[in-house]
């Protein structure tokens, strides 16, 4: 039995459905949580390494445990699989904004009449178009979302932290110099 021209297109649909949709959440996560694409930006220009071996890891442990939470014959089981897979696809589009704002911030350097917004639109769409082209373009496109995994999880996870330790510093600081004073004087 061979595929009809409606197989076809089908396939087709499915793939650029896929595409534009993944680069919306790209465009989308960058712009309605700055804070956290921001976050994920730095750890990427910062430490890249980093971020490739830990989001490594991650995918290596979460995927392990999704196969088999997915593989249980237990509904609640089942359900818990499919909501870790959903959070470690929402941790990479973090990530991947963070990326598509280092890329748009180089594409703006490189070319002057660029606007943010237009920088960050064409590099998530270099992104998802990357994947399209077999074999350097998936292995390209492997480590950018390995990467995105990476810097994702720390700027969800370790941001917190550092900016409570810094305000619990500022406010550390800040306690100390106060230096005891003559009493406000009232008049009644």
């Amino acid at each position: 039995m061979g595929y009809t021209i409606g197989d076809v297109l089908t396939f087709i649909g499915i793939i650029g459905g896929l595409l534009v949709s993944i680069w919306a959440s790209l465009v989308g996560v960058a712009l309605i949580f700055p804070r956290k694409a921001t976050r994920a930006r730095k750890h990427l220009e910062s430490s890249p390494w980093v971020s490739l071996v830990l989001g490594a890891a991650l995918l290596v442990l979460g995927g392990f445990a999704t196969v088999i939470l997915l593989n249980l014959h237990n509904p609640l089981l089942t359900f818990l699989g499919w909501g870790l897979v959903i959070y470690m696809l929402g941790i990479m589009v973090i990530g991947g904004s963070g990326m598509a704002l280092v890329m748009g911030s180089r594409m703006q350097k490189m070319d002057r009449r660029c606007s943010e917004l237009r920088g960050l639109s064409r590099s998530a769409g270099l992104m998802v178009l990357s994947s399209l082209v077999p074999m350097f373009g998936w292995a390209v496109s492997m480590v950018i979302w390995v990467a995105s995994m990476g810097a994702g999880f720390q700027a969800v996870f370790t941001g917190r932290r550092r900016e409570a330790v810094a305000a619990r510093t500022v406010f550390v600081t800040e306690t100390s110099q106060v230096r005891p004073t003559d009493p406000p004087e009232f008049d009644v």
